[in-house]
């Protein structure tokens, strides 16, 4: 497996984008990561802070599977819902499929991580307060065949 390169990100179903004045910058964050001017609020959302977080997560899962020489990728998910149950989930390694499997009508949050050969999402909600964690495996040729 090649060396992957290491990112965090968080998806969420509200706006949080924002705006640094001082030197223009779309960002999510309370600080400005170019100046350091504290930013703000922009109220309105034109979705680019979420738009570009899709191109992200296309990207890291691009990236995993040509590692992991993969087109079919388990899901393995645990603590989810309220009643903070286990399983997995084999799907074709895509964006739409992926979204698909952790989005729910309501309010939740996404948070990626992929550090190495770790590829991990923390989600969160209101059934899933402490969070419901899954890992993303490649899927044997048996699983994606069943």
């Amino acid at each position: 497996m090649s060396s992957l390169t290491d990112t965090t990100y968080t998806l969420s179903s509200s706006c949080q984008c924002r705006h640094c004045d001082t030197c223009s910058l779309g960002t999510e964050d309370l600080l400005c990561s170019e100046c350091g001017a504290e930013t703000r609020d922009l109220g309105d959302c034109d979705s680019f802070c979420y738009d570009y977080k899709l191109e992200w997560i296309e990207s890291d899962l691009e990236d995993f599977c040509k590692a992991n020489a993969c087109d079919h990728i388990r899901l393995e998910g645990s603590r989810m819902g309220w009643q903070s149950r286990s399983g997995y989930k084999v799907i074709e390694a895509t964006r739409k499929e992926l979204l698909e499997s952790l989005i729910f009508s309501g309010e939740w949050s996404l948070d990626f991580k992929r550090e190495g050969e770790s590829f991990t999402i923390r989600r969160s909600s209101h059934d899933e307060p402490m969070g419901a964690y899954f890992t993303i495996k490649p899927a044997t040729k048996e699983e994606f065949n069943a």
